[in-house]
């Protein structure tokens, strides 16, 4: 029976680990889809603005073009000119600022997922350690539940060993009194 109860703790140890290891590769799972999502919902709001400003600016280059082309005088031209360089800075400006955000929101994403990789990690480690600790303290219990039953099974033969020893005493015994 005892060792039926040990043997079901046991069990119940290894499936309790189990089932903690799964909890904490769910939770990697859900932190990294959540990194994820947050990522693509920031890198398409950026790419959005991103699209709508080079529109924008796209459009004040051809339309600085098209007054360069129709200037006639010097400062038509210088005008025109000075436009269409601010406009092509801008578009310039806008796409190395967009080159960074996207770099900045790369690294965030890649740190936040480091940072729930180590976590779950550490989860893992613990639960295991957990484990390890109840299974030592369930083997500890089976040696001394062993010690005691192997007593017990001693002290049963000693007695049995008494009471062996005896019988032939007591059969003499009973003989001279000649009772059964």
């Amino acid at each position: 029976m005892k060792k039926i109860v040990l043997s079901m703790a046991v069990i119940g140890g290894l499936v309790f680990t189990s089932c903690k290891k799964d909890a904490a590769q769910e939770n990697l799972d859900n932190k990294l889809d959540s990194i994820t999502e947050k990522v693509e919902d920031t890198l398409n709001a950026v790419e959005e603005q991103v699209e709508d400003t080079v529109e924008s600016l796209e459009a004040k280059i051809k339309e600085a073009q098209a007054e360069l082309d129709k200037a006639v005088t010097v400062e038509e031209k210088q005008a025109a000119t000075k436009k269409l360089n601010e406009a092509k800075a801008a578009l310039a400006t806008l796409k190395g600022e967009a080159i960074s955000t996207a770099e900045e929101v790369k690294q965030e994403a890649n740190a936040a997922a480091k940072k729930a990789g180590d976590a779950a990690k550490n989860t893992v480690k613990n639960a295991e350690k957990k484990t390890n600790e109840a299974l030592n303290k369930i083997d500890e219990k089976t040696k001394k539940i062993n010690n005691e039953v192997k007593q017990d099974v001693s002290n049963g033969v000693e007695k049995a060993k008494k009471v062996e020893s005896k019988a032939p005493q007591n059969q003499k015994l009973k003989d001279a009194l000649g009772t059964k």
